[in-house]
């Protein structure tokens, strides 16, 4: 039984012992005092009689006439006059009395009282004695009376006392409700804190579970610090900030080997041609300011396009890449016009001079050999000239030509309105082979009985066209529509503008509350990049999902470590660590390192930490090693 339904047990008894006693108490008391008055009554009356008698001639009319008139105007059930030896001489009996009572309560509360007895005289001698009842149905029915209206005060007494009672229960136990709350928050991994209650004994349970959330917080925020710093100095460039050469090579191979989101992008590489000169001129130190400075830079680009990554590749070159099909050209002047802002540095005519090449990347591209090929670009380019563009391996698909847009949008509504769609299904298992759940990329088929085609073929003009709110639609009714066939826990991938969307979020809550019993094997995840982005919006999203008894996880973990102890307090189930980290993670011992902190935060925060991207057996086996509790990748089979 609850604290609460006790408490009210408590009150109630007490009001029930209270007005309940104060309700027999009054009675009884009204009983005693109406019975002693009644008593009083037959004394006094046969007394009265008595005398008058006394003092009146003794004719058999004169007496019958004095005792008639006495009854009836009296109240009696019964009066009689007996001579010295007992013998009746004149009596009346009410014999039609009756009570407005009910006959449990006369049985229940009797009203017992002596007859009035007196002895009337007839000169110097007895005449005879008179005896007389009053009739205590009319005192029954005064206590009745009484008896209603103290039980009517007595209720309406204890209905006020317990809406009063309530209001101050509500009031005392309002600390105890957060307590609860926090306690199942926690319960859920999710190590909120709440406001310290005015209540003593309250007080000091929340003083604890606030000092445990603290304390955990505080052990994630300094780890997840601990391992940025690690990060930084094992996979970034020192001077500049930005990824160095294998980090910016295993974030391209990672964005291509995603082959359902992966369909076309684009290369460039920044060489600084006279970087010996400027060193030469103006000294070790204000070079590597000049170096900061273009970090600086290609990081805000970065922060502001969302598909764009950027490394310095070596002493000369910096690199941008971006993983969304863009026009080769447009893409290279933007980092062309970008550069430029720091042609004149201060104190100096000196300028820094760019050699730009940029390439098409497709999905049969790898990291090393786009370098390769920009390289020999380089070397063999006969336009070295200052801040120039070079274009090659150009090869644009027809297919993201702007005037096709017409064409994009016919194909993808008639996808759409003739649900032309599938989900694929690739295994995340646990370290003992066990299935947690199936990554679910989703196909369109744009033409009946044509090509499916993947997201990254198709994802960007539907961004453009305004058609992913119908598709994130389209693709939950399908996955649902696949746990109602009976289909395994199905995993979808959430974009930062779906959990943006109010519209997406009604209409997923909604879906889902008419399928309630699926709830538990609907995963949703969401990129890194879009959780820290719009954390509030995240929260809210998770929030609401959770109590629906979904599951919820962040992908592509890596790239904002210090920051994953702010997700201490929303009850996720798994975080998906980025290819980035994993690739050749059995022969790259700081990345090993790095991952185990990783791990640690996760487990720290009750969260399964899951690896993406696995490749080889012997990727497998390490990650085992280090505490992963799941698997995904091309290597991952059931």
């Amino acid at each position: 039984m609850s604290l609460i339904k006790q408490l009210w047990l408590a009150i109630l008894l007490v009001l029930l012992l209270a007005t309940g006693g104060s309700f027999v108490l009054s009675t009884l008391s009204s009983k005693n005092y109406l019975a002693q008055q009644l008593q009083i009554k037959n004394s006094d009356n046969a007394t009265s009689i008595a005398v008058s008698m006394s003092q009146m001639p003794k004719d058999p009319t004169t007496i019958d006439l004095l005792l008639s008139a006495e009854f009836d105007s009296g109240h009696y059930r019964y009066i009689g006059l007996r001579d010295p030896n007992g013998k009746v001489i004149s009596e009346r009996v009410n014999a039609n009395s009756q009570t407005k009572a009910p006959m449990w309560f006369v049985k229940l509360i009797p009203i017992k009282v002596q007859p009035g007895i007196a002895d009337i005289q007839d000169g110097w001698k007895q005449y005879g004695s008179i005896k007389l009842e009053s009739d205590a149905n009319f005192v029954i029915d005064k206590l009745w009376h009484a008896t209603l209206l103290i039980a009517i005060w007595a209720l309406a007494i204890g209905v006020v006392s317990c809406y009063l009672s309530g209001q101050i229960l509500k009031r005392i136990l309002k600390p105890l409700k957060e307590v609860v709350q926090q306690a199942k928050a926690i319960g859920e991994s999710r190590f909120i804190t709440i406001k310290e209650p005015k209540t003593k004994e309250f007080r000091a349970v929340v003083v604890a579970m606030n000092s445990l959330s603290n304390r955990i917080k505080k052990t994630v925020n300094e780890e997840a610090i601990r391992l940025d710093a690690l990060q930084f100095q094992t996979n970034f460039d020192q001077i500049s900030g930005l990824m160095n050469h294998d980090y910016f090579a295993k974030n391209i191979n990672g964005s291509i080997g995603r082959t359902e989101y992966f369909n076309e992008g684009n290369l460039i590489i920044s060489r600084l041609i006279n970087l010996a000169e400027i060193d030469q001129k103006l000294g070790f130190v204000e070079t590597n300011v000049l170096i900061k400075r273009i970090g600086n830079i290609l990081e805000q680009l970065c922060k502001n396009n969302t598909s764009f990554i950027c490394g310095r590749l070596g002493g000369l070159d910096f690199a941008v890449f971006c993983k969304k099909p863009m026009d080769a050209y447009a893409f290279g002047n933007q980092i062309k016009s970008e550069l430029e802002k720091i042609n004149r540095m201060e104190h100096t005519l000196l300028t820094a001079q760019f050699l730009h090449v940029c390439s098409k990347v497709k999905k049969e591209d790898n990291a090393a050999l786009l370098f390769d090929l920009i390289h020999q670009a380089f070397d063999t380019s006969t336009n070295n000239n200052e801040n120039s563009l070079h274009v090659i391996n150009q090869n644009l698909m027809a297919d993201y030509q702007n005037n096709d847009r017409t064409k994009w949008l016919r194909l993808l509504t008639s996808a759409l309105d003739y649900k032309r769609i599938r989900l694929e299904q690739y295994p995340v298992i646990s370290q003992t082979g066990a299935l947690l759940h199936y990554e679910s990329p989703v196909r369109l088929q744009l033409m009946p009985d044509g090509k499916w085609f993947t997201a990254g073929e198709f994802i960007s003009w539907a961004t453009q066209l305004k058609l992913m709110n119908r598709l994130d639609e389209l693709v939950l009714e399908t996955a649902v529509n696949m746990l109602e066939s009976g289909s395994q826990p199905i995993g979808l991938n959430i974009s930062a503008s779906a959990i943006c969307n109010p519209h997406f979020l009604e209409t997923t809550t909604n879906i889902i509350k008419n399928n309630q019993y699926l709830a538990h094997r609907l995963y949703f995840e969401v990129p890194e990049q879009g959780v820290f982005d719009h954390l509030v919006e995240f929260r809210n999203f998770c929030s609401q999902l959770k109590a629906l008894g979904c599951k919820v996880g962040v992908e592509h973990v890596g790239f904002r470590i210090g920051r994953l102890g702010e997700l201490h307090d929303m009850g996720l189930d798994y975080l998906k660590i980025d290819v980035s980290v994993i690739r050749d993670i059995d022969s790259n011992q700081a990345n090993q390192a790095l991952l185990r902190g990783l791990c640690m935060i996760a487990h720290s925060i009750g969260v399964m930490a899951i690896a993406e991207g696995v490749q080889t057996a012997d990727e497998l086996e390490v990650l085992k090693q280090i505490g992963v509790d799941g698997m995904t990748g091309a290597g991952v089979r059931m």
